[in-house]
């Protein structure tokens, strides 16, 4: 096996740009901040214009006359505003210190950054690999870099994931995910129990070559291993598995559509949603024909 190949220097060169290039350019920053806009709050004085309230703030005396200039005073710092009140709110476009005090910003940048460098990486070991299909013995490095960034992701989905079982105001949140849980934890058992003739997911051609990696890898660092784990044990293993994902994934997964509905329901006007509802029209009046 070559220590320092060309797998080697890839990862290298990527390593260095990520580190370099991402406090400088981030797609992560740029994709959030992009075309994404935030409304200003209007100012005091705008809305005592709007409402109609003017200040009249007389001029005392004596300490009397002070005292009550002091408390008019307080009494017009807080006033009433219609709820009918038309207010033209002025938008202005979000910028990278606009996002940065954000929860978990720094945990999207950092994955999106790397994933997208995990590609890179990945599609220059393949060719590679393509021209070079020996690869002088070289272990795939592009393999390391998904593993982590799958790892990264489910840190992620877990941290978001722990947020609901530390405060009290997100008792419908922990609800779902425990119920989610439970629900494919148990759908997992009831699938994998069935034989293999009625749902044939190949778990057991998957089963017999795991014990026979782990024999053959044992052997080669000198340890005998003549029992092999339970059948029902890496079932089971797998679906404590399928519950921990059901779990993470079923939330924000309902986030997501429902951003994705919210998103298509507001963007009817745009020129594209219009391009595609037109063709989808034509396909369906030309099938009816």
């Amino acid at each position: 096996m070559a220590l320092f190949g060309a797998q080697l220097v890839i990862t290298m060169i990527v390593a260095s740009f990520l580190q370099k290039l991402s406090p400088h350019f981030s797609l992560g920053r740029w994709l959030l901040c992009c075309r994404l806009v935030r409304y200003l709050h209007p100012t005091t004085e705008e809305l005592r214009q709007l409402a109609g309230i003017t200040n009249h703030v007389g001029k005392g005396k004596n300490k009397g006359n002070r005292r009550s200039n002091g408390q008019q005073k307080k009494d017009d710092q807080s006033f009433k505003v219609p709820r009918s009140l038309d207010i033209q709110l002025e938008s202005t476009k979000v910028q990278p210190l606009d996002v940065v005090n954000l929860h978990f910003y720094p945990e999207y940048q950092w994955l999106v950054d790397f994933s997208v460098c995990c590609v890179a990486v990945y599609a220059m070991t393949e060719v590679y690999l393509y021209f070079m299909p020996n690869g002088d013995g070289e272990f795939n490095l592009s393999l390391m870099w998904c593993l982590i960034a799958i790892a990264l992701l489910l840190k992620v989905l877990f941290s978001v994931t722990a947020l609901y079982f530390m405060g009290n105001e997100s008792s419908g949140e922990r609800s779902m995910c425990v119920t989610c849980g439970l629900f494919f934890f148990v759908l997992a058992m009831v699938v994998l129990i069935v034989d293999e003739d009625i749902l044939e997911f190949g778990l057991d051609k998957a089963y017999l070559s795991l014990n026979e990696s782990v024999a053959g890898f044992l052997e080669t660092q000198g340890v005998n291993s003549k029992k092999s784990a339970s059948l029902i044990g890496f079932k089971l293993i797998l679906a404590i598995w399928c519950g921990f994902v059901g779990a993470f994934f079923t939330f924000p997964g309902l986030r997501f559509a429902k951003m994705h509905y919210d998103s298509l329901k507001y963007a009817r006007e745009s020129a594209v949603w219009k391009y595609c509802d037109d063709n989808t029209s034509k396909q369906t009046a030309g099938q009816q024909r």
